[in-house]
Parts: C-alpha cells; sequence; structure tokens
C-alpha cells in the first residue's frame, strides 16, 4: 500500500497542465493521442493537457517554448 500512495505522489509532484492557445497545434496532438480540455482564458479558447513526459517530449521536438505555457497546478 505504501508504495502506491509513494508513486501515485511521485506522479503527482510534477504533474502540471500545459496549455496552448493555437486549436491547430492541439489537435496535432490530439492526433498522437493526447487529449485536451477546453478552457476560456481571457476570453479566448485555450487547449489544456495533463503534463506528462511524453507530451513534453512531443512538444520538444514539435514547437518551440513560446508556442504553449506551462502552469503548475492543475485547475479542475
Amino acid at each position: 500500500m505504501n508504495q502506491i500512495r509513494q508513486k501515485i505522489e511521485y506522479r503527482g509532484e510534477n504533474m502540471g497542465e500545459i496549455i496552448l492557445l493555437d486549436k491547430t497545434k492541439a489537435d496535432v496532438l490530439l492526433s498522437l493521442g493526447f487529449r485536451y480540455k477546453e478552457r476560456k482564458i481571457d476570453n479566448k479558447n485555450a487547449y489544456v493537457f495533463l503534463q506528462t513526459q511524453e507530451l513534453m517530449k512531443e512538444l520538444g521536438r514539435h514547437y518551440d517554448s513560446s508556442s504553449f505555457l506551462v502552469q503548475k497546478n492543475i485547475c479542475f
């Protein structure tokens, strides 16, 4: 039981949100198997992904760091 709890806590420690404002880029990531939720930020559509190592690798390969925002907290 403690091992499961440690794994959950460890995974949650580095988890945040990745926010894109470009629907085309968000849809490319969606086609690669990453899911997003739409959210309004300053009256603009934003596409919010859960931060994972796999997603960060894809972002690093295809987009520069100005294409997305990393938010350390998750908003439900």
